[in-house]
């Protein structure tokens, strides 16, 4: 069983997906010409101010592609001398469930050995788009991750063979395996996920009232941010009608997303006592829930 925390507050960690323009592109199957992304390097400069000024260490979700550029690998490596951690989000942010297993092994396999040749400690994982089944847990779990953190708090679970009613906590998803599944949190089905991104778009009202709803169940949350919440817009010359410029978050200035950010992280400290991921983990043991 997971220890007992040290406040009367739930635990919560704040995990930053780093898609860039380029990935956000090719999710949606646009082309993306450029070969810098100011969205990816301005996102991750004002997330770690944001954080930086809250006192936050973040664990960072890392596109290992995004390693070849030095610009980037500056700005990770930046990020963990801070005190941040990271893991992986794949090589090239393909959605898994689409492909082969071969490519699903590669993209799983190869991000963890890249970000470790990086000289990084990798311990976790996220399927882009939160693609997540069966087969590619068991590659996660085979790959020796420690954690995964794919699949939706309530959706998905009962598609994976296992009971709806599974823990919205950390927990061991795959019978006989080490890994822990740590849920990432919705909304109720009649509301958009109350993440960050989506907040900034509907309102801050949506996150207020996830967070409020969390701490019903007492289980350790993720406050889960993605590069757009911090960035610069995207040059207008880059973006081709309204769709790129909303999931781009590009019709709002950086310095709006930041404040609000900001504001959110504050409302999510009031709530939940903010750790890393690594001290949340660290209290779950072979003898966790299953």
């Amino acid at each position: 069983m997971h220890q007992t925390p040290p406040t009367n507050r739930p635990h919560a960690a704040v995990h930053i997906d780093l898609d860039g323009a380029r990935h956000i592109f090719r999710t949606h199957g646009w082309t993306y010409d450029a070969d810098d992304d100011p969205l990816f390097e301005s996102g991750l400069r004002g997330a770690l101010r944001v954080l930086g000024e809250a006192g936050v260490q973040a664990t960072l979700f890392v596109i290992t592609e995004d390693l070849a550029d030095p610009r980037r690998r500056a700005l990770i490596e930046s990020a963990v001398a801070a005190g941040h951690s990271v893991a992986s989000h794949t090589v090239t942010h393909r959605r898994l469930t689409t492909l082969e297993r071969s490519e699903r092994q590669r993209e799983i396999v190869e991000s963890r050995a890249q970000l470790e040749a990086a000289g990084f400690d990798v311990r976790g994982f996220r399927a882009p788009s939160f693609g997540i089944d069966l087969e590619s847990l068991e590659l996660i779990a085979a790959a020796g991750y420690e954690y995964d953190s794919s699949v939706l708090r309530t959706a998905q679970i009962a598609g994976l063979g296992a009971p709806s009613d599974r823990p919205r906590g950390p927990h061991r998803l795959l019978n006989g395996q080490p890994l822990l599944e740590w849920p990432v949190p919705v909304s109720d089905s009649w509301l958009p996920p109350f993440h960050p991104s989506y907040s900034l778009v509907v309102g801050d009202w949506l996150f207020r009232r996830g967070i409020r709803r969390s701490t019903q169940d007492g289980t350790p949350l993720v406050v889960l941010f993605h590069l757009t919440d911090f960035s610069e817009p995207l040059p207008k010359a880059r973006l081709r009608g309204w769709q790129q410029q909303l999931f781009t978050l590009s019709y709002l200035s950086a310095a709006n997303k930041q404040a609000r950010c900001a504001g959110m992280l504050a409302y999510a400290a009031d709530a939940f006592h903010i750790t890393t991921t690594a001290q949340i983990l660290a209290g779950y043991t072979a003898g966790a829930a299953c």
